[in-house]
């Protein structure tokens, strides 16, 4: 019966592990949707430092500029690091 009872934990914290990384990749894809689509600011993010266009999130990171000619959004997506999308022209 012992065996059983760390199955069932096991599959509890499974199933909270999994939650997480769902709702952490549905904040994210909802911050790119609002970045790429509606050039808006992202939602879940934190401008560090103040007015620098750099957004920090959980895991992910936004740079985010207007482009000097056309004014138009530009922005480079990071996650974990690592350059995942950008937008920006030479």
């Amino acid at each position: 019966m012992k065996s059983l009872s760390i199955f069932f934990s096991r599959h509890k914290v499974l199933n909270v592990i999994v939650c997480i990384i769902a709702v952490w990749v549905i904040i994210a894809c909802y911050d790119m949707y609002r970045v790429d689509v509606k050039e808006d600011l992202p939602a879940c993010c934190f401008e560090v430092p103040k007015d620098s266009g750099h957004y920090v999130g959980a895991g992910y990171s936004f740079d985010i500029y207007d482009h000097p000619i056309t004014g138009k959004q530009e922005f480079a997506l990071y996650v974990f690091g690592n350059l995942v999308k950008s937008t920006f022209t030479d």
